[in-house]
């Protein structure tokens, strides 16, 4: 199982892509952060911006399904994708977790 991680500037974004992956079983659950401050270097500068974070578990396999889904339904403006494992999790809540995802 994973932590789906999505970083985007465009709020509204990141809610489209949470219904979609719900009503797709590709996340059992959807969180959407307030704004954060986003950086990173470019060249030799340090870069600064206000950014969201949706976040949802799903299972590892699902992964590539998701990022392709993504890329063919927005393209360029698909946000920042990663994943992050879930080492331990209660076995009750994983098994209902699990019940609401895609079969792979």
């Amino acid at each position: 199982m994973m932590i789906l991680q999505l970083i985007d500037e465009n709020r509204d974004l990141l809610n489209e892509i949470a219904d979609f992956l719900l009503e797709e079983q590709l996340i059992a659950n959807a969180m959407i952060s307030d704004k954060i401050i986003f950086k990173e270097r470019i060249e030799d500068t340090i870069k600064e911006c206000e950014k969201y974070i949706l976040k949802g578990i799903s299972k590892s396999l699902l992964f590539n399904i998701i990022n392709e889904r993504l890329r063919n339904r927005y393209g360029e403006k698909a946000p920042l994708i990663y994943s992050e494992p879930i080492i331990l999790i209660d076995h009750q809540q994983r098994d209902t977790i699990l019940g609401r995802l895609k079969k792979v």
